[in-house]
């Protein structure tokens, strides 16, 4: 049986977070929200159906041609298709039709033109599928039907990728040092690329000082063009025009001394990646792993040592509903009971999850025509776009 193989967090560079004295490098701020979350303790289940109006699923053709082995991002195009990267198994992008049906590869493995070796990220806009391969030092244009246009030097350091218009590229580096663009000691986490020019503009600049501590960040911290810095509790939003603060996450004080102090032994002690794995584990203060934004509702998930929170935050009307729970996913699905809420991207107000095809087979008798080898169904979540009762 296949395995949907969902990576939670990835271990990378960090350092704290600080301004650029150049104000070319700083972030607009500007009708910043703050969302106040309890971060219980204990058990404070949140069913399904108190977030969300209905589901939809959409089996994921499968043939010879489009076998997936995980799903490591999803993506939507502007005209509903998906867009299904495969970084490990099959190192491959997939597009399929909003009913599922398999259209196109995008690209193919090699080290020639319209080529990729890795997969570092993918992103889409405006008819172009743009993947970048880290190894290679190189961003590779496609239309959506597959077809190599054009391919971009791209020899800096980062994690994450977001189309901001054609040939508008974003790059978070998630703290990482990148020494040719130190600027008075610090280094850019965003960078903001034309790749039709050629030219660079970088944002966000972090301290030099910090030492290079591992630290967990987010699954994909440039979502939809949200990007989240842990450290310092920011979401921002990135588009052509530039990079603007957004929301800031308020904790309770007793969580902030406790990040302080972290940060502290980041800027003043050596620490290893086992040290920053081993704090992750134990540390009392929350990490933020993956956020996405809806037209009506952002999405937050977040962990705590042995505590698995889950924050839904409706913008129109400020209020937060929280789930949390140690033993157990705290967003119980009690609508079929078939998929975790675990969405790897969203669009309006919709949020989409990743089914196995065995959570359909039950008794012998398929609820849907697939078998147990298929590929992974595709969950739509209809999200409410208010909180009707706390």
């Amino acid at each position: 049986m296949k395995q949907i193989l969902i990576t939670w967090c990835a271990f990378v560079m960090s350092a704290w977070m600080v301004s650029c004295t150049s104000p070319k490098h700083r972030a607009v701020v500007s009708d910043v929200v703050a969302i106040d979350l309890p971060l219980q303790r204990g058990e404070h289940l949140v069913n399904l159906s108190e977030v969300a109006d209905s589901v939809h699923y959409i089996p994921l053709e499968t043939n010879d041609s489009c076998l997936i082995g995980s799903i490591d991002k999803l993506l939507l195009t502007e005209e509903g298709c998906f867009i299904v990267v495969d970084k490990e198994i099959a190192s491959a992008v997939y597009v399929f039709g909003a009913d599922g049906r398999f259209l196109n590869r995008i690209g193919s493995r090699g080290q020639g033109y319209g080529e990729y070796i890795h997969i570092e990220d993918v992103t889409c806009g405006d008819g172009y599928v743009y993947v970048w391969d880290s190894n290679l030092n190189k961003v590779l244009k496609y239309s959506e039907q597959g077809e190599p246009v054009d391919e971009y030097k791209f020899e800096y350091t980062a994690y994450s990728m977001y189309c901001m218009g054609e040939d508008l590229l974003a790059f978070g580096c998630d703290y990482t040092p990148n020494p040719s663009l130190r600027h008075e000691g610090a280094y850019p986490s965003l960078l903001l690329y034309d790749a039709a020019s050629d030219s660079l503009r970088t944002a966000l600049y972090f301290d030099e000082a910090v030492n290079s501590a591992g630290y967990l960040t987010t699954l994909n911290n440039l979502a939809g063009g949200n990007l989240y810095l842990p450290l310092n509790d920011t979401l921002y939003v990135v588009d052509k025009t530039g990079v603007s603060a957004h929301y800031v996450l308020n904790y309770a004080e007793r969580y902030a001394k406790n990040k302080e102090e972290y940060v502290r032994r980041c800027r003043t002690e050596p620490m290893t990646a086992d040290a920053a794995e081993e704090d992750f584990n134990q540390g009392a203060y929350p990490h933020l792993i993956t956020y996405l934004g809806c037209d009506s509702v952002s999405l937050l998930f977040m962990r705590m040592q042995e505590q698995l929170y889950y924050g839904f935050y409706y913008p129109h009307t400020g209020t937060y509903k929280e789930a949390s729970s140690s033993r157990q996913w705290p967003v119980v699905n009690d609508l079929d009971n078939r998929f975790l809420f675990s969405p790897r991207c969203t669009k309006g107000n919709r949020a989409f999850c990743v089914a196995e095809p065995s959570a359909f087979l039950k008794d012998g008798e398929d609820s849907m025509p697939i078998g147990e080898e298929d590929n992974p169904i595709i969950v739509e979540v209809f999200l409410k776009t208010i909180l009707c009762s706390l």
